[in-house]
């Protein structure tokens, strides 16, 4: 936690949203630590 009280999620993965089957294939491989992303 930071100071101000805020919980910062550890980010794994952040993945475009055309490639959500590679985010998915990598979780369910438990391949990433932390938040996967999918972004615009």
């Amino acid at each position: 936690m930071s100071g101000a009280g805020r919980i910062r999620p550890a980010i794994g993965a952040a993945f475009p949203l055309e490639r959500a089957a590679d985010a998915h294939r990598s979780l369910e491989g438990r391949a990433t630590v932390g938040k996967s992303l999918l972004l615009p």
